[in-house]
């Protein structure tokens, strides 16, 4: 299991998130997890390291590279989501939308 750092964010479990997302990070708040995936080590990695971006870029550059990356460039080939697929492993496909957020 992960120990988490004093810096690190708060895990919200919740009922609801915005199709087709499974987890959410949203600085400053924390990360959002889909009450049936709670111990998915998988997805908090992923979005542990979107909390790295965030902490690295400060609030603002944050969401304003990530929103610009998806609009430009879409979310299966953005380098903020590459960055945080590298933590996946080997098995998952390679279009992370398709297989994961039906």
């Amino acid at each position: 299991m992960f120990k988490f750092k004093k810096n690190s964010p708060k895990l919200f479990y919740v009922s609801f998130l915005i199709p087709p997302f499974r987890a959410m990070t949203i600085p400053p708040f924390g990360i959002f997890i889909k009450k049936e995936f709670k111990g998915n080590i998988q997805i908090l990695k992923h979005d542990l390291i979107h909390w790295q971006q965030y902490k690295r870029m400060g609030l603002i550059l944050f969401y304003l590279r990530y929103f610009i990356q998806l609009i430009f460039i879409g979310y299966d080939t953005m380098p903020m989501e590459v960055e945080a697929r590298k933590t996946d492993s080997k098995n998952i496909n390679y279009n992370y939308r398709k297989k994961y957020h039906k």
